[in-house]
């Protein structure tokens, strides 16, 4: 029991907590937390694996794929992940919240996207498992997962939105690439080495995107003083 209340705190506690936090702050970043949650559901439940599972269906070589080739099964997996998701980024923020580069919009957008992904994956995955013999500290792993991953999305969230910053779209590229490898990484199998390396990526992304804030903002800010594409201060 005391799992699964750990699991739900971690992955639909915190994206409801950040998601009443952008709400009360009144300035449009509750929006990006929207459109981040947003995107990852119609990149990945809508699109992407419904794809996947139409592609399973009507091709034999790609349902044996992961018996007859399973690096290039991962390698397809996590391509089309990062493809959708950082696509959906970009479009998400370039679009639907076209100017608004703010670091808060980039933290909201990144927590609505990874935070949206936590709370479908722990009742659509968790839950069913919490009836089962592998219940227990496989929730907590899968909560602990979670939480790190979060912070990855929110990286990459900044990493697409420099890019729109700058209007460079090599950095959308950059994005899937890391996605990719990130997501490739699971062909080790081994589930203590991939938890400490989702938990290293977080822990990274999540120093990178705190210690770019204060300049961040400054960039922006002065983008806005001279005319450029920029967003009303946070």
């Amino acid at each position: 029991m005391i799992f699964i209340v750990i699991s739900f705190l971690v992955c639909v506690g915190i994206p409801l907590t950040g998601a009443i936090y952008f709400l009360r702050r009144k300035d449009g970043t509750f929006l990006s937390f929207i459109v981040g949650a947003a995107g990852f559901f119609i990149s990945q439940p809508l699109i992407r694996l419904s794809l996947l599972e139409a592609a399973r269906e009507k091709n034999d070589w790609f349902t044996l794929l992961p018996y007859t080739n399973i690096v290039l099964y991962f390698v397809i997996l996590g391509l089309t992940a990062g493809i959708a998701e950082e696509c959906a980024r970009w479009l998400g923020l370039g679009i639907f919240r076209k100017g608004r580069v703010s670091w808060m919009d980039g933290a909201a957008y990144g927590l609505g996207h990874g935070g949206f992904e936590a709370a479908w994956i722990f009742f659509v995955q968790i839950i069913p498992l919490a009836g089962t013999e592998a219940a227990g500290w496989n929730l907590a792993i899968a909560a602990w997962e979670r939480l790190f991953t979060m912070m990855v999305h929110t990286g990459l969230t900044f990493v697409v939105l420099y890019g729109l910053k700058k209007k460079k779209i090599g950095y959308l590229g950059l994005a899937i690439l890391l996605h990719g490898i990130v997501d490739f990484l699971i062909i080790l199998g081994n589930p203590w080495v991939l938890e400490g390396l989702i938990t290293a990526e977080g822990v990274l992304a999540l120093v990178l995107v705190l210690r770019c804030r204060k300049n961040w903002d400054k960039k922006v800010n002065l983008a806005v003083r001279t005319g450029g594409e920029g967003y009303e201060k946070n």
